[in-house]
């Protein structure tokens, strides 16, 4: 458990205050000479750092966060820095960007960047145009930035000295902190999804040997779908944290527009083939759930906060009467898959699921170490076999109707009452690449129990399985 928090060192030399007065004038003309050589617009960056020191391990990872958004962001915008310089310096953490674009579209993408994340607070963006000109918030619209401690006005906070360093210090510790265990839960998320694509052989699903049933993906279509909504699973995480003083009941209505935006970012990544939509919803509620879950506890780790059970009864409480939308889905908004299959033959997918707690993934969990003996691999595919058997998949039956879901819930029972098969991984995997090809013929594919496996496999990561 430990290995999802940490605390940041806030020890460092002092720097005194003429060597901060002659780094602010090398910072100033370094400024000058880009603006000059490029006559393009310069983005010029610095922290917040308040105390003696300028330059501890907490700085370092606030700088380190700051240039990674930078870089996404400017691959995001398609420029290429004209002129890139990084200064780590003991007088504090620098950065300057020439870039080759127009300022203002600069200043409002920084302004979007600095609202993204509570860790933005402790970056400051500068913008330069071309003569040289510092862009404010405020002329494009935009609240000035607030204060790190009460969320007054930050500039009026600073000049009347109303907070303690220690207090300022604490309040960037605690967002650092939180930033870093987002990362190790978005990186469990996204490595998830990895394992459960790569896992071989799925029948009628993408894996390492065939595309299953599927002629629009692959694996490294897959691979592309978990690389971009990595930092999406992180954006969940800070949510739950965000949110966790809202009722349970409205947080849904939170993190519904980052949902959104992850499967746009999907389907850009995909040219737009649906690799992971459920995934991003299953995903999306836990991850939240555990944001929530670690601010509550004060970002001390206990083996509740772990406990797959709290974890789904937490996203149970987030989606409360959410199947409810199935039979009131407004007439005006577009038919989708879910809601036809509903209409047709009852199913409610993904948000029963949800809405249930999870309840097949918890059912199986002590499956994996029944069979403790075999390695993870062989378990992993027997715990698909009982998902197959028992999810009343709506992917399956949204393209082969009920006859194909009893199909596959057949086979994976039948296979299944053979133990002798089920132990042995060779006759195991020789059967499911025969249940494989069954599928393709059949053009069936179980997505839904695909999902289910992926969080099965983080709920396993998280307790170092």
């Amino acid at each position: 458990m430990q290995r999802f928090f940490t605390t940041f060192s806030t020890k460092g030399s002092e720097v005194s205050l003429e060597a901060l007065l002659n780094a602010r004038e090398e910072r100033a003309l370094l400024q000058q000479q880009l603006l000059a050589k490029y006559q393009q617009p310069l983005l010029s960056v610095t922290l917040t750092a308040v105390g003696g020191v300028k330059k501890n391990a907490l700085l370092d990872f606030v700088f380190e966060k700051a240039l990674e958004k930078l870089t996404a962001l400017f691959d995001t915008l398609k420029v290429i820095p004209s002129e890139k310089i990084l200064r780590p310096l003991e007088t504090g953490h620098e950065a300057f960007f020439v870039l080759p674009m127009a300022a203002d579209k600069l200043k409002r993408a920084m302004i979007q960047l600095e609202d993204a994340t509570p860790l933005a607070r402790l970056w400051d963006l500068d913008m330069l145009d071309v003569a040289g000109r510092v862009l404010s918030r405020r002329e494009f619209g935009f609240a000035p930035r607030v204060c790190l401690v009460c969320g007054d006005d930050a500039k009026s906070c600073a000049r009347s000295r109303k907070h303690q360093v220690s207090d300022i210090i604490a309040e960037m510790q605690s967002r650092a902190q939180a930033q870093y265990f987002a990362e190790q839960i978005g990186e469990l998320a996204y490595q998830a999804l990895l394992q459960e694509a790569r896992l071989s052989p799925k029948p009628g699903l993408v894996d390492a040997l065939t595309n299953g049933a599927h002629r629009d993906m692959n694996l490294q279509t897959f691979e592309k779908s978990a690389v971009a909504l990595k930092p999406f699973f992180v954006d969940f995480v800070l949510k739950g944290i965000a949110t966790a003083d809202l009722p349970e009941n409205e947080v849904l209505t939170q993190i519904r527009p980052l949902g959104m935006l992850a499967e746009q970012a999907m389907f850009r990544a995909t040219e737009n083939v649906n690799t992971h939509k459920g995934a991003i919803f299953s995903f999306g509620l836990i991850c939240t759930a555990m944001g929530r879950m670690a601010q509550l506890s004060g970002f001390q780790p206990n083996n509740a906060f772990f406990d797959v059970k709290n974890l789904c009864e937490l996203a149970a409480k987030f989606v409360a009467g959410l199947t409810k939308e199935l039979e009131h889905y407004p007439a005006h908004l577009p038919m989708t898959a879910g809601v036809k299959l509903f209409r047709e033959y009852g199913l409610i997918g993904a948000r029963g699921e949800a809405e249930g707690g999870f309840q097949h993934i918890q059912t199986l969990l002590p499956l994996f170490d029944e069979y403790h003996q075999l390695d993870g691999e062989h378990r992993l595919l027997i715990i698909l076999l009982h998902l197959m058997a028992n999810n009343p998949d709506t992917n399956v039956v949204h393209r082969g109707g009920l006859t194909g879901l009893q199909f596959v819930q057949q086979s994976a029972v039948d296979l299944l009452k053979d133990q002798s098969l089920v132990l042995d991984k060779i006759k195991l995997t020789q059967a499911l690449i025969k249940f494989d090809e069954a599928c393709i013929l059949r053009n069936l594919s179980a997505g839904g129990s695909a999902d289910l496996l992926a969080l099965t496999i983080f709920f396993l990561s998280l307790r170092g399985n």
